[in-house]
């Protein structure tokens, strides 16, 4: 199959939608993640330092604004786009282990996960297909 840029648009929305999906739904459907569960969270929550959260707070703004931009810089076929998608991904990285114990519903993790195979597919694409032409030709 020939990737074609609406096909990689839609990837691309599919895997922020998902994102957004699977970073909301268990705080909009709270019933998916039982109350026992969602307290031990809060407690676990509640037990992170202050230098830790501020460091969190730092890098993970720091991911976000790279990574929308790069969503943006790839839907429309920006030069610096494949590179910054690598480099938001990168650093969002250390965030995880930063963030400790984190409950998550099975839904949560499904909606997600697609998410991330969807980005790093659209990030191959854009470095190993047809369309890393399109990056080039748009300077």
């Amino acid at each position: 199959m020939n990737m074609t840029p609406t096909i990689f648009r839609w990837m691309l929305a599919a895997s922020f939608v998902l994102a957004m999906l699977g970073g909301g739904i268990d705080l909009v459907i709270t019933s998916l993640v039982p109350e026992a569960l969602s307290s031990v969270q809060a407690a676990s929550d509640a037990e992170m330092p202050d230098w830790r959260l501020l460091l969190v707070v730092i890098i993970g703004l720091a991911a976000t604004v790279s990574t929308l931009a790069a969503y943006y810089g790839l839907f429309v076929f920006k030069p610096w786009a494949p590179r910054l998608a690598i480099i938001g991904t990168v650093l969002s990285l250390p965030l995880w282990p930063m963030f400790g114990v984190n409950i998550s519903s099975g839904w949560s993790l499904a909606l997600t996960e697609a998410s991330n195979l969807l980005w790093g597919a659209a990030i191959a694409t854009a470095h190993f297909s047809e369309l890393k032409e399109k990056f080039c030709a748009n300077r």
